[in-house]
């Protein structure tokens, strides 16, 4: 052969050979232009290495396990009080974060107290209230018979309420007092019993005295705690022993452990270097690896809009993005919405702020568009006024170039009232397309390139796997209509052409197929019994309590079922698996490739702490092989 001819071959083949490389480099390096560097089996931030909830593995993944058994649990460690993070990981160092512990008394102390306290106070009341009445004083019988003529018109006025008869008991126990405050009725009835009871306790030293004594009581036992600060835990992720504790200043007073979020809602953020963490109530902090302090920084939050902070944490590169207010020397947009800034994170300094409003109910989402350019996606709308417009979506460039600038924006045709709740979801999207969700009604697919609307199709009627408790099996229901808040979305996760939700105040996830129109409802088991069984159509319980048996929240919906309103944690997908958290601890392990959404789609049903007493409403993260999750009550490391 010709040694030029032979030259010419060799060239060839090096540079298929140099050209086949390179692709596979770039192929390698698909989907990690936001990916935080040598975050390899890390979870550097809320959203995992690349901010999408979503990680691919070779290691082994934990699927089944069970903290109140002890199965599959590499160590657990109690906390002095509750907080919401996520939980960043960076080899052998795990950070979370926690509201400051505090040394009140126990619920069960507080509780025993007040029920002394009253009935002490009931006994000399009614005593003293028999005596009046003998004595037949005018100005007590006009008194005592105001109180009972209302209380007998409220009366009346329940038993002609529809919508209250139909309650159940317990339900009828909150809707009593919201009545009592609310209705023309019960304020009469109110204020005509707190007359007779000024009365009765003017008339006896021994009575007021009491009195006093059961108010103090009933003070303490309502009173929840609020605070500003929150505290940054380092802690060893093979062991779970404390390595430091750190506070991380804030602004704005915040309750503790509200059903929604609270001022620990964002998670820590790592590089393996630093660890930022982000205070809800309107602080910023940068520690090293040893806890010494690098930087921080304050800012006042919006108030009352109302305080539910769902932004959560995201690193690209040399920046920390947040969602904040305009900066007070910022002229140019409107001081009660909220905007996405970036801060650099190795000063703190500000870099820029986007244009477009974010709400902060939102969970923006990070990742990269079509010809590989990283940006994020933010939203806008939702319940309770919230005021930043238009509602709709707004991809932003994170190009050092362009960076907060916008690429495109969309709006929504149909009103706040329906369309804003898409706001609410944690802001999944791909190259191709994303799913903004009408509530209870409708989901909508835009094109991530353009911002334009591909299609709208109907979420509330669907095809229902049921569980039969008679026969042990599934049974499908084809066509189901739902109406109301039958189908309303609680937390969701985007997968190639579905979109995947758990389903509130019913215990179901739900599957909708964004091409076909599809919609499939897989019914879950709400617990699990002390033999392994799983409790279906029975609503649950929790007692909300902390590990010191602390009550530090005010919302009453903290002791929901699981599937109660609130703001429950980003589902995670782990390889083809998506973890699902309710707020009662139950984790459900969903198959996203099952062929058919029945009981093939359900992998695994997990508990995280005891069966009444386990609360939560954080994401999961994955690092090193293990899962690690948490409760009001402790830190957990899964996987033996």
């Amino acid at each position: 052969m010709n040694l030029n001819l032979k030259n010419n071959i060799f060239f060839l083949k090096s540079l298929l050979l140099a050209t086949l490389v390179f692709l596979a480099s770039c192929k390698q390096e698909t989907g990690s232009v936001v990916k935080i560097a040598n975050s390899d089996n890390q979870w550097p931030m809320s959203g995992g290495p690349d901010g999408s909830y979503k990680i691919k593995t070779d290691l082994q993944v934990p699927v089944q396990w069970s903290v109140r058994n002890n199965e599959n649990i590499k160590w657990k460690k109690s906390l002095p009080a509750g907080g919401q993070s996520g939980i960043a990981v960076w080899d052998d160092k795990l950070f979370f974060t926690i509201n400051p512990p505090l040394d009140t008394p126990a619920f069960s102390e507080l509780q025993s107290n007040y029920d002394e306290a009253k009935s002490n106070y009931d006994t000399i009341y009614t005593e003293e209230l028999s005596f009046l009445r003998k004595e037949g004083v005018s100005a007590f019988e006009t008194v005592f018979n105001r109180k009972n003529t209302a209380h007998n018109l409220f009366e009346v006025f329940l038993l002609s309420n529809e919508n209250y008869q139909k309650l159940s008991s317990e339900k009828k126990k909150t809707n009593y007092n919201r009545l009592l405050n609310k209705s023309g009725a019960g304020r009469m009835f109110s204020e005509a019993n707190k007359k007779l009871i000024d009365y009765v306790n003017s008339k006896s030293d021994r009575v007021l005295k009491s009195y006093n004594q059961f108010q103090q009581a009933e003070k303490a036992l309502k009173t929840r705690p609020v605070g500003t600060d929150i505290v940054l835990y380092c802690m060893d992720a093979n062991t779970g022993e404390t390595l430091w504790m750190r506070t991380v200043k804030g602004l704005l007073p915040s309750d503790y452990n509200y059903a929604f979020s609270d001022a620990t809602t964002p998670c820590p953020m790592t590089d393996g270097e630093f660890v930022w963490a982000i205070n809800a109530s309107g602080g910023m902090a940068c520690f090293s690896l040893k806890g010494d302090l690098v930087w921080e920084r304050t800012w006042m939050p919006t108030v009352g809009r109302p305080f539910n902070k769902q932004f959560d944490s995201v690193l690209f590169e040399d920046i920390i993005l947040n969602v904040e207010p305009p900066l007070e020397s910022d002229s140019t947009r409107i001081k009660e919405w909220n905007y996405l800034h970036a801060f650099n994170k190795n000063t703190g300094n500000h870099e820029w702020t986007t244009q477009a409003a974010i709400t902060h109910y939102n969970t923006p989402v990070i990742g990269e568009t079509s010809e590989g350019k990283p940006a994020i996606l933010i939203g806008r709308g939702g319940p309770h006024g919230v005021p930043e417009r238009p509602v709709g979506l707004s991809l932003i460039s994170l190009e050092q170039n362009n960076a907060g600038e916008s690429l495109w924006h969309w709006e929504p045709e149909a009103p706040n009232k329906l369309s804003g709740y898409g706001a609410l979801n944690t802001q999944h999207w791909d190259t191709e397309k994303i799913s903004w969700i009408y509530k209870c009604e409708e989901n909508l697919t835009v094109n991530s390139n353009t911002g334009e609307l591909m299609s709208q199709k109907p979420l509330n009627i669907v095809d229902q796997y049921i569980y039969d408790e008679m026969d042990k099996t599934y049974h499908l229901n084809e066509g189901v209509v739902l109406k109301n808040s039958e189908n309303e979305f609680h937390c969701n996760m985007a997968v190639n052409n579905y979109t995947f939700y758990m389903v509130m105040h019913k215990p179901f996830i739900a599957r909708h197929n964004m091409v076909t129109g599809k919609n499939e409802h897989l019914e879950l088991p709400h617990e699990k019994n002390a033999d392994g069984s799983f409790i279906w159509k029975t609503p649950q319980t929790n007692d909300g309590f902390n590990a010191k048996g602390q009550l530090h929240s005010n919302d009453a919906r903290v002791l929901g079922d699981g599937f109660q309103r609130s703001f429950l944690g980003s589902p995670v997908m782990i390889n083809n698996y998506i973890y699902f958290t309710n707020a009662i601890g139950m984790v459900y392990v969903i198959d996203a490739n099952a062929e058919r959404f029945d009981e093939r789609a359900l992998v695994s049903v997990n508990d995280l702490g005891e069966k009444g007493k386990t609360w939560t409403v954080n994401t999961l993260s994955f690092a090193n092989g293990h899962i690690y999750h948490r409760t009001l009550k402790e830190i957990i490391c899964i996987g033996e």
